[in-house]
């Protein structure tokens, strides 16, 4: 067996797998989140890990193909098996991880990546690719930490147990810095006196599934997909979650304050739009039952404050934000106007509406000094 480097940062261990291993590599295996974004056999039995421990790891480095780590961490006053961490020559070289349960959330597998590629690098290797099924946010913060670019998705790329499944795509090159390239825009709880701006989760798919099915949501908004389905949903609030990753938006669920039921979405996005530094754009759509309540109104004033303060204060630090809405909308455009947004311009023909017949468009902005002044 070829000699495995050991490498620390003085946290995080990458070594040789052991026979010692073996009992937290089963739980590992036989976790539902391991099952659910990995390719590990189902059931996965204690003989599988044994496996990869004694055979499967050790060959890899022999014959050269695979640079295969466990990933060790402190547990308890203890160094304990926190997971696998394996560089994969290919071509192309890519990169895969898991994490035992007990580890996750506290950042062990960031560590070991930057090792990982540090140490491949080193070898020669020019570029580590890595990429996860469509979803799979876990795997993306790690690699998003380390300094990954993220390349886009692919539909049905990445084969699951006989079945091919959607993926995302990044890759990391010698010489870019182990840090992250965009600012991961995470929405922060923001509390009026009806309602509460939180993140979207995936309990919201049906009553998003409801407000665009609705037929006044779909008459202005006509590119949601039709049927919308919970697959449509689900994609929408992963959408979110991946565009606040990449600095694109930051997107709220408008909730009941006491039963936690959405009422409505917000989004600040375009933050990333080139030539529009400190700007944004503002959206939201009502569930139909939320309708006529102020909820978008108070929702409204919430982002504001929130994109009009300063980073350093925990704030978006925008100078101007805009509003696009359709000119017959006159329910959006009164939310706009009341939010003290100025119209700045009519589009003519701009967009569909209902059935295919063209509107013109309603545009609005307000700048930071503006919203203060108020």
């Amino acid at each position: 067996m070829a000699s495995v480097p050991s490498l620390t940062d003085g946290v995080v261990t990458l070594r040789a797998h052991r026979p010692d291993d073996v009992d937290d590599m089963f739980v590992m295996g036989s976790d539902a989140e391991t099952i659910r974004w990995t390719t590990v056999p189902v059931p996965f039995h204690r003989d599988d890990a044994l496996k990869w421990v004694t055979e499967i790891a050790p060959a890899a480095w022999r014959d050269g193909t695979a640079y295969m780590w466990a990933v060790e961490a402190e547990s308890g006053g203890r160094p304990r098996f926190a997971g696998n961490v394996d560089v994969r020559l290919g071509p192309p070289p890519d990169i895969g991880y898991a994490m035992a349960p007990w580890a996750r959330g506290r950042g062990p597998m960031t560590r070991a990546v930057k090792l990982a590629t540090t140490w491949a690098f080193e070898q020669g290797v020019p570029i580590v690719h890595w990429s996860t099924h469509d979803g799979n946010l876990a795997s993306w913060r790690v690699a998003h930490a380390c300094g990954f670019t993220f390349h886009g998705s692919r539909p049905l790329s990445e084969p699951q147990r006989g079945e091919l499944r959607d993926s995302w795509y990044a890759s990391l090159r010698p010489g870019d810095p182990q840090e992250p390239r965009t600012t991961w825009r995470r929405p922060p709880v923001l509390k009026g006196k009806r309602v509460v701006l939180r993140e979207q989760t995936l309990a919201d798919i049906p009553r998003i599934v409801e407000a665009c099915s609705d037929p006044r949501t779909r008459h202005w908004l006509t590119a949601l997909p039709s049927p919308y389905t919970t697959t449509s949903a689900r994609d929408f609030v992963i959408g979110c979650r991946l565009d606040e990753s990449l600095g694109k938006r930051v997107s709220w669920a408008v909730a009941d304050p006491d039963d936690d039921r959405q009422l409505a979405n917000i989004a600040v996005f375009n933050l990333d739009a080139p030539f529009s530094q400190g700007s944004g754009e503002v959206g939201y759509w009502a569930h139909p039952d939320a309708r006529g309540r102020g909820v978008i109104g108070e929702a409204v004033e919430l982002v504001l404050a929130h994109a009009f303060t300063p980073v350093a204060e925990g704030g978006l630090g925008l100078r101007r934000l805009q509003l696009g809405a359709s000119w017959g909308n006159t329910a959006s455009r009164h939310v706009a106007e009341r939010a003290g947004f100025t119209l700045t311009g009519r589009t003519r023909q701009e967009g569909p509406v209902g059935a295919g017949e063209l509107d013109d468009g309603a545009w609005y902005d307000l700048l930071a000094e503006e919203w203060k002044a108020r």
